[in-house]
């Protein structure tokens, strides 16, 4: 046994140290090929970090395509049990900006959509890796990517991000306006669900106002301190007096209350264009959950069918819409009746 353990330790020491170069080398080093072309990164490349083989571009979703930061040895050792999910996810951020540049990488997103990884929830947050990926397919403006972006309509974790996919595909994605027309539909239909989703934004929208009523209050009563503790008798006084009746107010609850994938869905219909989609939008005026979103939808889209004009007329008419929507349908009416009249 001691011949055994005089063999072993060096060994294991001098692997350690080999183990610890290879990753100041290759991990805190965001590389020459990156430092150089970090504006216009090749494809090939980014390519290669989504398949694992090196990791090379950040995650950051506002510096997309940009080089990881610098990670010292302790930095890697404390987030390389994420490096599988952050890294695809970087490289899949990158490609989503690169959009059409980036097409030859589709059958590598593919993959990565069939065999990849789902989001992951790490407990500090939501890893986007499947997410990423998607978006990535609806950015690069592809036709082979337009089926297999549809098929995650059925998945709820995804259907948002798949919406806004097929609105970035636009008019190639039209064959499966009636599966979008379908989350549309079901999502308008589950009143019970849309009213257990408000109520709970509200009463966050509430605390949210609440507490910074307090906060502010405390603030100035005690100006040289930065940390307060809040009464919770204060609290609920304050949560007592919001008043539910002010413009402002009404105009937050509405806010909070939207559906953002009931919305994406009447976005991709009207990106996708045709004349049955864009009907389907003028018909989600008389629902004033994703009115608003329609009008905006509208404002832009030509050529519109008959009624239009009296679908957003009626909006501002009803006291069933919200004062955001009817913002939107008066200048979505604007902006139809502007173009009726052509040029000056």
């Amino acid at each position: 046994m001691r011949g055994f353990a005089r063999d072993w330790r060096p060994t294991l020491l001098i692997g350690l140290a080999m183990r610890v170069a290879a990753c100041e080398r290759d991990i805190v080093s965001p590389g020459p090929s990156v430092a150089a072309t970090a504006s216009t990164p090749d494809v090939d490349d980014v390519v290669a970090q989504l398949e694992g083989r090196h990791c090379r571009y950040g995650v950051d979703a506002l510096d997309p395509c940009e080089p990881r930061p610098r990670r010292g040895l302790l930095g890697w050792i404390v987030t390389r049990h994420e490096d599988r999910w952050t890294c695809p996810t970087g490289a899949a951020r990158c490609l989503a900006k690169l959009g059409p540049a980036a097409r030859a990488a589709v059958p590598a997103l593919l993959r990565a959509l069939n065999h990849g990884p789902q989001d992951v929830d790490t407990g500090d947050g939501v890893i986007p890796v499947r997410s990423s990926v998607i978006e990535a397919l609806g950015r690069s403006g592809d036709a082979r990517a337009v089926a297999p972006v549809a098929r995650e309509l059925t998945a709820p974790a995804y259907a948002f991000v798949a919406l806004e996919a097929l609105r970035e595909l636009g008019p190639i994605a039209q064959a499966h306006a009636d599966a979008v027309a379908s989350v549309l539909d079901a999502r308008l239909a589950d009143t019970d669900g849309q009213a257990r989703a408000c109520a709970q934004a509200v009463t966050q929208l509430e605390l949210r106002l609440a507490t910074s009523t307090v906060a502010d209050r405390l603030q100035r009563a005690h100006p040289a301190q930065t940390r307060f503790t809040i009464p919770p008798a204060d609290l609920d006084a304050a949560l007592q007096a919001i008043d539910r009746d002010t413009e402002e107010y009404q105009r937050n609850r509405e806010g909070a209350c939207r559906d953002p994938v009931a919305e994406a869905a009447v976005r991709a219909l009207g990106a996708m264009g045709s004349e049955r989609c864009v009907a389907r939008v003028v018909a989600a005026l008389d629902a004033p959950l994703v009115a608003g979103a329609a009008a905006r939808e509208l404002a832009h889209l030509a050529p519109l069918p008959p009624g239009t004009e009296e679908a957003l007329q009626a909006v501002l008419a009803s006291d069933r819409y919200g004062l955001v929507a009817k913002d939107d349908a008066r200048a979505a009416l604007w902006a139809v009746q502007q173009r009726a009249k052509g040029p000056p």
